[in-house]
This record gives structure tokens, sequence and C-alpha cells, in this order.
């Protein structure tokens, strides 16, 4: 009866570092993007870059933290007060009992001064 109990202890403890392996650095990245969100957008309150040109340093820095995106899950609002970037994406995970999508939201937004 032990051994049964430290298999399924080691099977339990094995599950939990698999699991963390996977489902940690998606978490991470997204951390990340949100911080390149946050300094894209206080960059280009200043600026007169367009929408479009912003889009696609949106879609470089993602690039940069392995989350892959098209223009079409980017939303950008310029206002007179700042700018506002809004991303949708989600990421497939494959776990082997089953996979896993995780939907991501960043949003950032930058008021003048």
């Amino acid at each position: 009866m032990g051994k049964i109990k430290a298999l399924i202890g080691i099977i339990i403890v094995v599950g939990s570092f698999y699991a963390a392996w996977n489902m940690i650095p998606p978490y991470f990245n997204n951390y990340q993007f949100q911080d390149d969100l946050d300094d894209i957008a206080r960059r280009n309150s200043y600026t007169s870059t367009s929408e479009d040109d912003i889009k696609k340093i949106v879609i470089t820095k993602a690039a940069g933290e392995n989350i892959v995106l098209k223009e079409d899950q980017i939303v950008v609002s310029r206002t007179a007060m700042g700018v506002a970037i809004t991303v949708k994406y989600h990421i497939h995970i494959d776990m082997i009992v089953r996979p896993v999508d995780l939907d991501f939201v960043t949003n950032s937004m930058n008021k003048r001064i």
C-alpha cells in the first residue's frame, strides 16, 4: 500500500511540473507583451504615426514574444486624449491528456499630459 501511495505522489508531482512547464510560458509572454504595448502606446501618443503603422509595430513586438498576430486582432484608437491599443489572441497548447486553448485580451491606454 505504501508503494502505491508513493507512486501516485510521484505521478502527481511529475504531472504538475509538466502542466507548469507548458502553461507558464504563454502567461509570461503575455506579461512581457503587455509591457511592450504600454511602451508602444506611450511613445506613439505624441507622434503622428498612423494606426496601420502602430499595428505593424505591435505585430513585430508580438513576434518577439512568440505571439503570432494578424492585423484584424489589433484595435488601435487614437483620440485627442491619447492612444489605446487592444489585442485579442489565443494560444493553443497540446497537452498529453487534452489540448488547452488560452484566450488573452491585452489592453493599453496612454493619456496625454
